[in-house]
């Protein structure tokens, strides 16, 4: 009996090696990409530099001063050490006739950013400047436009969560809008800021995670060509917020990977507002053909 039982642990260990080795043949017969053949993606996140309410009033805040040309100069001689060789910005895809148009005005001379509408923008300012140094013959429109504001969502169970964590974040913005506009703060420490971890971490918590706690109400004032209110969930009225911006995010990143694709880019540089910036590289770095660059690696 007791050489049967010794012989049947024996057998029993033999059966759960050969398992084993079953679930590790198996595991190695699923594909990997190596990461030589990863197609690298840097986000750019920024503040919208031309909008006429943020340098209003603010000289400081002028990307056309002096000052601020000198540093955006600056910026564009980090970046290029990069050697991006495709450059995605916050136009769609619909407008890309249009970006071809102005960039093409804009690299052979015949205009300059500020003969451009809105040519403070970080599109212009970073992007426009960086391809017509890099020689590109375009540059790629990869936004998808649903104005949806965070402030739609102001009621329901557990709704102080989220209010307290919008009121933090602006309250940081301020802080540091205000030292830029006071010229206290240099275009490379606010765009170095933005990018921290810390901030894309903060971002992504207010638009993404909090929300989700937040249930029972219904939206304020949010435009319907934005959601289907008839299948809107009172009850799960926080995670329907941040599914309206995930969506956003993940239209995206279609938008940028397929251009790709189409266009066999291998450094890809995306420039985008600063929720972009927050998101973008979270959904990129659960796909395995790409590699997320970190902004800090350039902008030292």
């Amino acid at each position: 009996m007791k050489k049967y039982f010794l012989f049947a642990c024996a057998l029993s260990v033999f059966s759960l090696q050969t398992k084993a080795q079953d679930i590790a043949s198996l595991l190695k017969k699923i594909p990997k990409v190596p990461a030589k053949d990863k197609v690298q993606i840097m986000v750019l996140g920024s503040q919208h530099f031309g909008q006429e309410n943020f340098y209003k009033n603010a000289p400081k805040a002028d990307l056309f001063s002096n000052e601020r040309q000198k540093e955006v100069d600056q910026i564009n001689k980090l970046l290029l050490k990069y050697k991006p060789d495709m450059i995605m910005i916050e136009n769609t895809p619909e407008e890309q006739s249009s970006v071809d148009s102005l960039y093409t005005l804009f690299k052979t001379g015949k205009i300059e950013l500020k003969d451009i509408e809105y040519g403070r923008a970080e599109r212009y300012q970073f992007g426009y400047n960086l391809a017509k140094q890099l020689h590109h013959d375009r540059i790629f429109g990869v936004d998808h436009y649903e104005s949806v504001s965070n402030r739609i969502l102001a009621s329901g169970q557990n709704i102080d969560y989220y209010t307290n964590a919008r009121l933090a974040f602006s309250a940081i913005g301020k802080e540091l809008d205000e030292g830029f506009k006071a010229g206290t703060i240099s275009l490379k420490e606010y765009l170095t800021f933005l990018n921290s971890p810390q901030v894309a971490s903060l971002t992504y918590d207010l638009f993404y995670i909090t929300p989700a706690k937040v249930r029972n109400s219904s939206f304020v004032d949010a435009p319907a060509q934005y959601h289907d209110s008839v299948h809107v969930s009172r009850q799960y009225i926080g995670a329907e917020f941040v599914s309206l911006f995930l969506e956003r995010e993940l239209k995206i990143y279609s938008n940028i990977v397929t251009t790709q694709l189409a266009n066999k880019g291998k450094r890809l540089l995306v420039i985008m507002g600063q929720r972009h910036g927050a998101a973008l590289p979270k959904i990129i770095a659960n796909d395995p053909r790409y590699q997320v660059v970190p902004v800090s690696a350039y902008l030292k």
